[in-house]
C-alpha cells in the first residue's frame, strides 16, 4: 500500500503535535507547518521518540501572511506529488489589534484566511489521493457569533473574543461551502473541546483565561482534544462522508447562523477575493 503523506499546520505544540504523533503511529508520510524551527526540530525529535517514524518534513512558515501561505503551498508541492490529508489546525488569537503587512487583522488573516489558502492552493494534489480529506479545527466558540462583513479588519472596533469566535464561525462556513463545490475530496470541521493549549501566546489575556478555565471545567486534554483531528484525519469509518461538523469523533451541529448558504457565498467571495489581491 502506497505511503499516506499528510500536512499538519501547528504542528510543534498542542494538539497539532499530539495529532501529529499519533498519525506517525499509523505510517503516515508528515509535513510539520510551524513558525519556529527550532520547536520543529524539537517535535521531530519528539514524534520520532514516540513512533520511531522518520518519515517527517518540517516547513516554516508564518500563516498569518497570505504570501507566506502561498509560498508554503509551492514548497508542498514540489516535495510531495499528492497529499492525502490537510489537518488546518494551527490558529490564535491577540490581546491587541494587529493588522498585518498585507492590511489584515491578525485572527482573521491567521485562523481564517491561512485556511482558505492553503486548502484552494493544495486541493489539486489531494485530489490525487484516492482518499483526500480536509479537517478544519474550529471550536463551538463560534456559537452566538455572526459575521460583520463590514468589520472583517477591525474597521469599526476590535474585540479580541469576537475576531476568535468570528473566524472559527467563518472556518465552518468555509468547510460547507468547499464541500458544496466539489466532491473528489472530503472536507470535514471540528470542535476539540476547550483544551489547555498556548492559543493565546503568553499575554495572558481573556481568550487564554476563558481557553484554560474551561479547560478545568471540562477536562479536556491536549491529547484528548486532538481525538477527531485523527479521527477525521485516518478512519476509514469517515471515507467519503463531507461538509459535517465533528465533536469527540462524532457528527453535531454547528450554530444555526453557521447554515447560511448565503453566508457560505459571502465568506468564500470575501477570502477569494483578498487571496487574488494578494498574491
Amino acid at each position: 500500500m502506497q505511503q499516506k503523506n499528510i500536512i499538519i499546520t501547528g504542528a510543534t505544540d498542542g494538539i497539532g503535535l499530539a495529532a501529529a504523533k499519533e498519525v506517525s503511529k499509523k505510517g503516515y508520510h508528515i509535513g510539520l507547518v510551524g513558525r519556529n524551527p527550532e520547536k520543529g526540530k524539537k517535535a521531530i525529535e519528539t514524534i520520532i521518540s514516540y513512533s520511531g517514524n522518520e518519515n517527517l518534513d518540517f516547513f516554516e512558515c508564518d500563516l498569518s501572511l497570505v504570501k507566506n501561505v502561498k509560498s508554503l503551498s509551492e514548497q508542498i508541492k514540489q516535495k510531495y506529488n499528492k497529499v492525502d490529508v490537510l489537518l488546518n489546525n494551527a490558529g490564535g488569537a491577540n490581546k491587541k489589534k494587529i493588522i498585518t503587512s498585507e492590511g489584515l487583522e491578525k485572527t482573521f488573516a491567521t485562523n481564517q484566511m491561512n485556511y482558505f489558502v492553503l486548502s484552494t492552493e493544495l486541493l489539486n494534489i489531494i485530489s490525487e489521493s484516492n482518499d483526500g480529506r480536509i479537517v478544519n479545527v474550529a471550536s463551538n466558540a463560534h456559537i452566538g457569533a455572526e459575521v460583520d462583513y463590514g468589520n472583517i479588519n477591525s474597521e469599526k472596533s476590535f474585540s479580541a473574543w469576537t475576531s476568535y469566535c468570528v473566524s472559527k464561525l467563518m472556518n465552518i462556513m468555509f468547510t460547507y461551502q468547499l464541500s458544496l463545490m466539489q466532491d473528489k475530496v472530503s472536507i470535514n470541521v471540528l470542535h476539540p473541546g476547550f483544551v489547555d493549549t498556548n492559543i493565546a501566546g503568553n499575554e495572558g489575556n481573556l481568550i487564554k483565561y476563558i481557553v484554560k478555565f474551561g479547560a478545568k471545567m471540562f477536562a479536556r486534554t491536549v491529547d484528548n482534544g486532538a481525538d477527531s483531528s485523527i479521527y477525521l484525519s485516518t478512519s476509514d469509518e469517515v471515507k467519503g462522508v463531507s461538509g459535517k461538523y465533528f465533536f469527540k469523533c462524532r457528527e453535531i451541529k454547528s450554530s444555526r447562523a453557521s447554515y447560511s448558504q448565503e453566508d457560505w457565498k459571502k465568506v468564500w467571495e470575501l477570502c477569494d477575493n483578498y487571496k487574488n489581491k494578494l498574491i
